[in-house]
């Protein structure tokens, strides 16, 4: 997310009616709308092969895999919020909004050093108001390490960082070992989390 917001607050409807003539996809927080910035090629990569995998998965059932351009509403006493996650699965009948979903059960993001900080902090806050949600995947791009909140565990922090350790996403029964994640550019056995990321305070 851009870190520029529109300075007046606008509401829900304006930003939802001016984002189906927008060329620029913009997320919503509580009045406030934010341009997002491009993303690099691996980003996209990591989100297409992840995307395909759990559509692959999914084939068949009542699940359905989306992409970057689907917008997924938060709304509850606390505020109303818009976001664009790179990858969720949805599976509840009610979603009928041609592109707007809901009731995501699974929620994924891709991090790099632009949208880490809100994606851990504020952003994954708000996913969890959401009641539908069973689960949220954090991806790093730059680096092995995959983190997984899931409501069944109270949102406990799972970290995955070896390439051969099963990841679960226990919300649509799927599993994979790490290194499938990161299929289309895969690591050296040898990389590390950049130096200057190694003291961060974890939520």
């Amino acid at each position: 997310m851009s870190s520029s917001a529109h300075k007046l607050p606008i509401t829900a409807a304006e930003y939802l009616e001016g984002e189906l003539r927008s060329e620029t996809r913009h997320e919503f927080v509580d009045g406030r709308v934010y341009a997002m910035s491009g993303a690099s090629r691996r980003h996209n990569e990591i989100c297409l092969d992840l995307a395909s995998a759990l559509q692959s998965h999914l084939r068949g059932g009542p699940c359905r895999t989306y992409i970057e351009a689907v917008k997924v509403q938060v709304a509850d006493d606390l505020g109303e919020s818009y976001y664009y996650p790179d990858v969720f699965v949805a599976c509840e009948p009610g979603d009928d909004d041609s592109h707007v979903v809901s009731n995501p059960k699974l929620i994924i993001e891709v991090l790099s050093d632009s949208t880490s900080r809100f994606d851990r902090g504020d952003k994954l806050t708000n996913y969890k108001r959401i009641p539908s949600v069973e689960e949220i995947v954090l991806i790093e791009q730059e680096w092995p390490e995959i983190l997984v909140f899931r409501r069944s565990e109270r949102w406990k922090r799972n970290l995955y960082t070896q390439f051969d350790t099963i990841v679960r996403l226990d919300s649509i029964g799927y599993a994979a070992p790490l290194a499938a994640f990161y299929q289309s550019h895969p690591f050296p056995e040898d990389v590390q989390r950049p130096w200057y990321h190694l003291n961060r305070i974890e939520d």
